[in-house]
């Protein structure tokens, strides 16, 4: 009873201390964060009430904490797709502020500090990286570094600064349109991916049932290693396919 005690309460750290890096690079509240240590308690007790074995209660945890750390990064990918759709308002927000006869600087700090959670930590590093002029950021994202790039240019050259936010703006926009039309066109061949293989599979059932598979399974080999190499390669070429604008 008491190894098994000791386990639950080392799990509960181990899995209390990850919930805790993942809110804070994610500026989670500290209402959703006490909910996610309820969660993680209430998950532990429950799995030491179930499981009787020290080593199934050890894979339960370690599961859990295997889990997480997969979820960041997705999480990450997933923020980082949702900054890109609020740089144009944010941009707005810079241009207001400089229309108005503030400082770029003072501008950009301005329309920062309107965002929330996550997004306005990305955005601050990247305010943080102007005023100290360095060009290390925390998050590895080609759309922040290409944004830091971008705003240095326009501090460092203090010329016609309205223009160049606007230039910006433009930019980014033409980029959103991009992405939308060739989200739309792969959308679509994924769709066709996947009624062609329901198809593959009905027409690979009524042959099974209708003339048997012993008889026909080198036919079946074969067609189904072509079918899934075919689908491997329409998949692996849209990914690695390097859309310019």
């Amino acid at each position: 009873m008491l190894i098994h005690f000791s386990i639950s309460m080392l799990g509960f750290m181990l899995v209390h201390r990850t919930l805790i890096e993942i809110a804070q690079e994610f500026a989670i509240s500290q209402r959703d964060s006490r909910s996610l240590t309820i969660s993680n308690l209430a998950f532990i007790a429950v799995s030491s009430a179930i499981v009787r074995s020290p080593i199934t209660l050890w894979l339960f945890i370690g599961i859990v904490l295997i889990t997480l750390k997969f979820f960041s990064p997705l999480l990450r990918i997933f923020l980082i797709k949702r900054l890109s759709s609020t740089l144009i308002p944010f941009l707005d927000s810079v241009i207001l502020a400089l229309q108005s006869g503030k400082s770029f600087r003072t501008s950009l700090q301005s329309a920062i500090e309107n965002q929330s959670g996550w997004r306005r930590n990305q955005l601050r590093e990247i305010f943080n990286s102007i005023i100290n002029s360095e060009n290390v950021i925390a998050v590895k994202s080609a759309l922040l570094k290409d944004l830091q790039q971008e705003l240095m240019e326009i501090d460092r050259s203090q010329n016609r600064v309205v223009d160049q936010v606007k230039a910006l703006r433009r930019q980014l926009k033409v980029q959103e349109n991009f992405r939308r039309r060739s989200g739309q066109v792969t959308q679509q061949i994924k769709m066709q991916a996947i009624i062609v293989t329901a198809l593959f599979f009905a027409l690979l059932t009524f042959v099974i049932v209708q003339f048997g598979f012993i008889e026909h399974k080198n036919l079946i080999a074969m067609s189904s290693f072509i079918f899934i190499l075919g689908l491997f390669w329409i998949f692996n070429v849209g990914r690695r396919m390097k859309w310019k604008v």
